[in-house]
């Protein structure tokens, strides 16, 4: 599946191009609104990322598939990095 990369993560669309996947850059589309841009999703099956709350929102109103990069999911990459390389939490003492 084709993938629509929204304006917030530009960059990361390109090092997913770079390594194979097909991707569409959302300044590639000439679409300026966050409605214009989840309509051409749906018009074209495309999967959605994006940052951005209106656009994820929409998203799920039009049924187009999304991945919602949001703080809590980007949290939960770092911790799970973090575990990986065994960093754990120090509890504070106050």
């Amino acid at each position: 599946m084709k993938l629509l990369i929204d304006e917030q993560l530009l960059g990361c669309g390109g090092l997913l191009r770079s390594i194979g996947y097909d991707v569409l850059l959302s300044n590639e589309t000439g679409l300026q609104q966050d409605s214009d841009l989840v309509e051409y999703a749906f018009q074209n099956n495309l999967f959605v990322i994006t940052e951005d709350n209106g656009v994820a929102t929409l998203c799920r109103f039009r049924n187009v598939p999304c991945l919602h990069f949001d703080v809590s999911l980007k949290a939960k990459t770092i911790v799970d990095e973090l575990k990986k390389m065994n960093i754990t939490p120090q509890v504070l003492q106050i």
